[in-house]
């Protein structure tokens, strides 16, 4: 039940795996199954990989938990397993298991694919999210028409569910988990959005985005708010972005990018700011641009070495951005 992502990390030169099971739920407490070693208190800027870091280099640690909200990290001898970890309240940590010996069959097992239950139906271009139930949502995309069908995937079972389903079929579009625990979807060359409450399995509908879009991105701003950006609707490459309040249902617009884009990524920094970097409005672009939520306004930044497109960024522990490949074709990788 508590599995929702796996991560695999080598660290050189210690000679381990590091499996981050990420959830998003609540305040971990374990059991007295597992013996703590002590408790740290990480610095402000700090983020799960310096958890990892210190269960590394903590002789004995076998396990650690990590507290998103207050970025304390508890280290524990032995492994957890997910029946020794419990919740009480809302918030967000992940259990990290470090381990040197790789022959125990048990949750901290070295990684590997195994199949799994298939879906209810066939899917490309749609998303999936990790609830706080730690089961994941997966919604739309398209098998040769549009879909506004969804459902759940329970990694305690195996097993697929479906749920409700959306009010309008999508694809290309984007979801995001709100700190209320509920998933904002929006566009898919449309301008409308809804809201899935795991408690209910229902959607209702929520405020509407100035402009139809489609493969745009939703970042969540450290207020709280989801920072929507470009896309295309249908005929125009948008260098729009607009800004949704969970409190209200609402949106509104906010500064406008240097230049349109589409199948760009987007990344939020250490510092709040959020990078977007590459995508096309026709042409292949090799530019980035910082959003700065307490102005509202957007700075360019240095261009990339090359152009890409359908790339991906990643965050890495020391805060740079890892971006790696892209269309049309290039091997390479960069960091900003």
């Amino acid at each position: 039940m508590y599995l929702a992502l796996i991560i695999s990390v080598f660290i050189s030169p210690i000679n381990a795996i590091i499996i981050s099971q990420v959830h998003r739920s609540s305040s971990y407490q374990t059991n007295s199954s597992c013996a703590r070693l002590s408790n740290i208190t990480l610095a402000a800027d700090a983020s799960i990989q310096s958890c990892i870091w210190e269960c590394a280099h903590k002789d004995q640690c076998q396990t650690a938990v990590y507290y998103h909200d207050n970025r304390s990290c508890l280290l524990y001898s032995e492994d957890c397993q997910s029946g020794n970890i419990t919740s009480s309240r809302d918030v967000r940590a992940s259990v990290i298991c470090y381990r040197t010996n790789h022959g125990s069959n048990n949750q901290c097992s070295p990684p590997g694919w195994t199949t799994t239950g298939t879906m209810s139906v066939t899917r490309y271009y749609h998303t999936a999210s990790t609830l706080s139930n730690g089961k994941v949502l997966v919604t739309g995309g398209s098998n040769g028409i549009y879909l506004n069908s969804a459902e759940l995937y329970d990694p305690s079972t195996g097993s697929w569910t479906t749920t409700g389903t959306m009010s309008v079929a999508r694809c290309y579009h984007t979801a995001s988990i709100l700190s209320n625990g509920k998933v904002l979807v929006t566009g898919g060359y449309l301008n409308s959005a809804e809201l899935y409450d795991a408690s209910t399995g229902n959607w209702t509908t929520t405020g509407t985005m100035s402009v139809a879009r489609g493969y745009h991105t939703a970042s969540i701003l450290s207020n709280g708010k989801v920072l929507v950006t470009g896309g295309y609707n249908g005929s125009v490459y948008l260098n729009s972005a607009e800004l949704y309040d969970a409190s209200t249902g609402n949106w509104t617009t906010t500064g406008t990018m240097s230049v349109a884009r589409r199948y760009h990524t987007a990344s939020i920094l250490s510092n709040g700011k959020v990078l977007v970097t590459g995508g096309s409005n026709g042409i292949y672009l090799n530019s980035a641009e910082l959003y700065d939520p307490s102005t509202g306004s957007w700075t360019t930044t240095g261009n990339m070495s090359v152009t890409r497109v359908y790339h991906t960024a990643s965050i890495l522990f020391n805060k740079t951005v890892l971006v790696t490949g892209g269309c049309c074709y290039t091997n390479t990788a960069e960091l900003y």
